[in-house]
């Protein structure tokens, strides 16, 4: 059976299972020792399992050579991705899309990037 849900329904759907996920689990900041402005905040969820990490890089050049203002980055766990996209039938873009929105609200930080890690 199919149900028709509103985008406003679809997206507390997706925040209450972070949200759900993050209870009882801890934040933690760990600062870059290399780059100042640099740092990295892995949240954990109550077992103490790492489901995402959010990585920011301070203004400065890529590895290319391209100048940026800060990029900030996050590495989704496989399962959390596996979990909402099975769950609620959708594309993984789609579930990345929403696991950045909800992480620059708890975090108020930016997203430039999401990925999968690890991977299967």
């Amino acid at each position: 059976m199919r149900y028709v849900i509103t985008k406003d329904q679809f997206h507390s759907i997706v925040y209450n299972i972070l949200d759900d996920l993050s209870e009882g689990g801890k934040v933690e900041k760990v600062d870059n020792p290399y780059w100042k402005e640099s740092y990295r905040i892995n949240l954990y969820d109550k077992n103490g399992e790492n489901f995402i990490t959010f990585f920011y890089a301070q203004p400065g050049e890529d590895d290319d050579g391209n100048i940026h203002d800060g990029h900030g980055s996050i590495h989704l766990h496989w399962k959390v991705n596996d979990t909402i996209k099975k769950l609620l039938s959708v594309r993984q873009t789609k579930v990345l899309d929403y696991v950045a929105d909800w992480v620059s609200e708890k975090l108020n930080v930016d997203v430039d990037e999401v990925d999968i890690y690890p991977t299967k």
